[in-house]
């Protein structure tokens, strides 16, 4: 790929700016540029030019190129070309094959590079990813708790320290270990965890700081005691996903910074394949925690604290505990309402939803036509359970932007919680047209059509996103929402038998897809084989009124009355509603 090396080169060249700080006459730091940082949810977002087309890319320092899903790439137009024999991409979930797509002009930094490539495969993670190669090609600042990302330039200031918003100097300070691989950029520093060394990586991409299963063993993380909880898949680029928890940790250190006490999460699986392949990854959280100068040139990282939790499973401090800016440099209180805006979404995604709803107030009150921050708002208010304060500002956004998908989908699934049937579909209708096939807001709009009790318009949805997600981790579960779908719908039901024994060979016996199996094996009259589904289904979901209730049907059809009629009468017990939500469907 000789494109790849040379657009580092090129952003250097392109876009160099004055001195931003010279902490001596000889020791010189520069910006090349900052790239305003969105959170959204836990992934930072900026904006980005493909070929002309405005879109948001998410910063992952923790991706060694820049990559989008196959998905993005058709609906940004994009040729795709074979990667060199040999040539795979890995990272959690394992190995996936990769195409190439060459961008002609990626606008970044107020510049358009010419011909950069991308990678394109893997599971999806939205609409792409700006990688290390771009991100890691220089020394950086990362204020993500401020929406900033500036790469920088630094010359003559290998004695000197770098942390130069710390104005009475208190910073904290690590060492940058080697990459041992020179096929990337990487970043990696060691970590203390319980008096064992780790070596971690710094990911802006990872949601949630983890460590491996190896290393918190190592560790001497015990994962049988009490207070470790099961916590949600985690997964990668990778097919594969993997189960984890939260552990408690005695002790965790970063160079000169040491947390006592702190809840991790720990993931069943390695973290990468290879050399490259660290412990553990800082994520997002890590960042949003604190203020930091990935010092390259020096092989140091300089950081600050922000001050709230530093990862995702510690409990978010109530807001008045939190400083109003950066303590080390007051100067970097928001000021604009973009700034607040940034900040806001920051102090959501860390869990701050008092702070988040102070500075998206006043971004609306210095500029009330921007649409993004009401759609903004309106999520800090479901986190606070305010949901007619929520509806009311996503009426506000979609009155000033009546195609912002975000927010339709946003109104819908509010409105669907609220029972308000007819207005989440108009607002479903209406976003339909604005989703790309094969992405993940097509796929939301498929689960909110099978929500309505319309599945059979869900699932040309479903076929264009399945057939872009081949090698996706996140295929076994729209298997079995096509699978489903096809039941509820009694359409093409052998297919939907196919669907529902893929995603089991894949992701196991996951009762939810038993359920869906349950019901296509009823459909087409196998109802000795539905009964069996149903009934292992039934035992991992007791409390499941749909379960129970085909399970019911499935008996009465295979000649058990009784037993028919007694499953029956527990799932409407259950839910009272059941008989007729299965009635629309003519079961």
């Amino acid at each position: 790929m000789p494109h790849a090396r040379n657009a580092a080169a090129v952003i250097a060249a392109a876009i160099l700016l004055p001195v931003a700080s010279a902490r001596a006459e000889e020791c010189k730091v520069a910006k090349y540029g900052t790239l305003p940082v969105e959170m959204v949810g836990l992934r930072p977002m900026t904006q980005v030019k493909i070929n002309g087309q405005d879109t948001r890319f998410i910063l992952d320092t923790g991706a060694f190129f820049s990559t989008m899903s196959r998905a993005t790439a058709e609906a940004l137009s994009l040729k795709t070309s074979p990667a060199p024999p040999g040539f795979y991409m890995s990272g959690i979930g394992g190995r996936v094959s990769v195409d190439i797509a060459r961008v002609k002009d990626f606008g970044i930094l107020g510049t358009t590079l010419n011909n950069i490539e991308f990678l394109v495969g893997g599971s999806d993670t939205g609409s792409g990813l700006i990688g290390a190669n771009l991100l890691n090609f220089a020394d950086a600042e990362v204020d993500l708790a401020h929406g900033q990302f500036s790469l920088m330039k630094v010359t003559g200031c290998s004695k000197r320290a770098l942390a130069y918003w710390a104005k009475d100097g208190d910073y904290n300070i690590a060492d940058l270990v080697p990459n041992e691989s020179r096929a990337n950029r990487h970043v990696f520093v060691n970590v203390i965890v319980n008096g064992q060394r780790v070596r971690a990586l710094l990911d802006t991409g990872a949601p949630a700081t983890l460590i491996s299963r190896r290393a918190a063993e190592r560790a001497g993380i015990d994962l049988n005691a009490p207070d470790v909880k099961a916590s949600y898949t985690a997964s990668g680029f990778g097919q594969k996903s993997y189960r984890s928890w939260t552990a408690r940790i005695a002790s965790y250190s970063i160079g000169s910074e040491t947390i006592q006490r702190a809840r991790m999460q720990v993931m069943d699986g390695e973290l990468g394949i290879g050399t490259d392949s660290p412990d553990m990854l800082l994520g997002v959280d890590f960042f949003l925690a604190h203020h930091l100068f990935i010092a390259k040139s020096q092989n140091k990282l300089y950081f600050t604290y922000n001050g709230g939790r530093v990862f995702s499973f510690q409990k978010a401090p109530v807001a008045s505990s939190q400083p109003a800016t950066d303590p080390a440099n007051p100067s970097t209180a928001p000021k604009t309402a973009p700034e607040l805006a940034l900040r806001g979404r920051a102090s959501l995604s860390r869990g701050e939803t008092a702070r988040a709803l102070d500075d998206l107030d006043a971004a609306i009150r210095l500029d009330p036509d921007k649409p993004d921050y009401y759609t903004a708002r309106a999520e800090a208010r479901l986190h606070d359970h305010k949901p007619d304060l929520a509806a009311a500002d996503l009426d506000s956004a979609l009155k000033l932007a009546p195609q912002d998908l975000a927010a339709l989908l946003m109104r819908a699934q509010l409105s669907l919680h609220r029972k308000d049937r007819a207005a989440a579909a108009r607002d479903i209708a209406a976003a339909q047209p604005l989703a790309a096939a094969g992405s993940h807001e097509a796929r939301t709009i498929a689960s909110l059509y099978i929500a309505l009790d319309q599945p059979d318009r869900a699932l040309p949805l479903l076929d264009a996103w399945i057939r872009l997600h081949g090698e996706d981790n996140k295929l076994g579960s729209a298997l079995n929402a096509r699978c489903w779908a096809r039941g509820l719908a009694n359409q093409a039901l052998e297919g939907g038998l196919d669907d529902c024994r893929k995603a089991i060979r894949r992701d196991g016996a996951n009762p939810a897809y038993l359920d869906s199996l349950g019901l296509i094996q009823f459909r087409l009259g196998r109802y000795a084989e539905a009964v069996e589904t149903y009934a292992k289904a039934a035992a991992e979901m007791p409390r499941s009124a749909e379960t129970r209730y085909g399970l019911g049907l499935a008996r009465k059809r295979n000649g058990d009355i009784a037993g028919g009629d007694a499953d029956i009468a527990a799932a409407k017990a259950i839910d009272p509603e059941i008989a007729a939500q299965f009635a629309k469907f003519g079961l």
